[in-house]
Parts: C-alpha cells; sequence; structure tokens
C-alpha cells in the first residue's frame, strides 16, 4: 500500500474510549434509586435493553440531526423507568441531565491517542475527524478531552444530516481537507460505519481492532492496527 498523505478519523472507540458507557449508567441509576426507592440494577439493565429497542425507531434520524440531541437519551430514561415503576415524566428528564454531568468526567482518551494526533499534524499531515452524532453532544466529547483543535476538519453527522457509512459524509471530510480519496485512510473501530464506509467511499479503511469486537471476515479491512501508533508507517511519519 502507497502512503497515504491525509488522515481521517472516527471518534468513539478509536480515539476516545467508549467503555465508560456501562459504569456511568449504572452511577445515574444507583443515585435515581435512591430519590425514588427503586432497584438500581434493574433500573441500569432495563436502560441498556430499551436503548437497543429505541434505536430502530429513533437513531438514524438522531444521528442526523432531525431530533433534539435529549430526544433519544431522554426517552430511553422515561421507558425505563417506567419498567420500574417510575412513570413521573420530570424523572427522565432528571436522568439524563444526570447522565450528561457524569459523562463529562468520565470521557477519556486512549493512551496513545493525543500523541499520535500531534505527531502527525507536526509532520504536515491533514487530519479530519468524521464522527455520528448529535453535534453538542460529540463536540462536548472534543472539548472534555481537550482534542477540539487537533484537526483540520470536523464532521459530525448531527450537523450535516448525513452519517456513515454514507459516502457523503467522508466526501465533506475529503473536500475540507483538499485531498482525494485515493490520498486519504479513515481510521475507525466499526466494521459497517467505518470500515465498510470508508471501502465503499474510495479511501484506504484502516480497521482499529482492540480486541473488543470478533475477527474480521475475509474482505473486510485491508490494513489491520492494534494501536494507533501503526499509522505512522502507514503515513510516513515514523
Amino acid at each position: 500500500m502507497s502512503l497515504a498523505r491525509a488522515a481521517c478519523f472516527d471518534l468513539d472507540g478509536t480515539l476516545l474510549r467508549d467503555d465508560h458507557v456501562d459504569g456511568v449508567v449504572r452511577e445515574v441509576a444507583a443515585r435515581l434509586a435512591e430519590r425514588y426507592g427503586i432497584d438500581p440494577s434493574a433500573l441500569a439493565d432495563a436502560n441498556e435493553r430499551v436503548w437497543w429497542e429505541c434505536w430502530p425507531e429513533m437513531g438514524e434520524a438522531w444521528l442526523r440531526g432531525e431530533l433534539a440531541p435529549e430526544s433519544v437519551p431522554t426517552e430511553v430514561w422515561r421507558r425505563a423507568l417506567a419498567e420500574v415503576g417510575v412513570a413521573d415524566a420530570a424523572a427522565a428528564v432528571e436522568a439524563h441531565a444526570l447522565q450528561t454531568a457524569t459523562e463529562e468526567t468520565a470521557f477519556r482518551l486512549y493512551e496513545e491517542s493525543a500523541e499520535v494526533l500531534a505527531r502527525l499534524r507536526e509532520r504536515g499531515i491533514p487530519l479530519a475527524l468524521i464522527t455520528n452524532g448529535p453535534s453538542g453532544l460529540q463536540r462536548a466529547k472534543l472539548r472534555a478531552v481537550g482534542i477540539e483543535d487537533a484537526f483540520d476538519v470536523v464532521i459530525v453527522s448531527g450537523e450535516h444530516g448525513v452519517h456513515k457509512p454514507d459516502g457523503e459524509i467522508f466526501d465533506l471530510a475529503l473536500d475540507g481537507l483538499g485531498v482525494t480519496a485515493a490520498e486519504a485512510l479513515h481510521v475507525g473501530d466499526n466494521l459497517v460505519a467505518d470500515i465498510a464506509g470508508a471501502r465503499d467511499a474510495g479511501l484506504t479503511a484502516v480497521w482499529i481492532d482492540r480486541g473488543t469486537v470478533g475477527a474480521a471476515g475475509a474482505g473486510w479491512p485491508a490494513t489491520v492496527v492494534a494501536n494507533l501508533r501503526e499509522l505512522y508507517e502507514l503515513l510516513g511519519a515514523g
């Protein structure tokens, strides 16, 4: 594979750890349990189940920015709370506020993320972030971990009405960087949104396999890395 001259990154699960979610939900559930006299484990379990039940109804529109950022998580909490006997709509709003405040202190980068972004910028390599999610939430993550200024281009699906794996979102990043698809790689952890999406858009797809997803099947990523530092070789930034 020839060296790429620009790099696009996914955020969640690629640069930003996404293993905090269960802990945040359970912390919120514990605080709500004290207030409403309910079983915290039952509430946390209901939240996880309801999230996946709500996703087919609301998820796509939420990613495109067609729904208010708080709409999906608040609705998830509303349904989960109802399952454990709390029908007060204000409780769902309170739950979402608690989740937001708790998450702000829980976001963490992977150990090498900041180093890799800094080195690539030092080498003059154009960088883009392509992330699925509501604008406010994704931008808050960038601020919380201090990488909001690490990219030449930031593309958040909720700001553009299109989300990965749609090729249009990759085109937006390429246009902003001023490079062609053949000149860029995209690194991400999701085999559909990031890898299939990038490959279909003509970019070199790089799968970051942190051991949380099963092995990729034949014909998936052209390149697999276990650590973002392996990108140095692919970008001539060793």
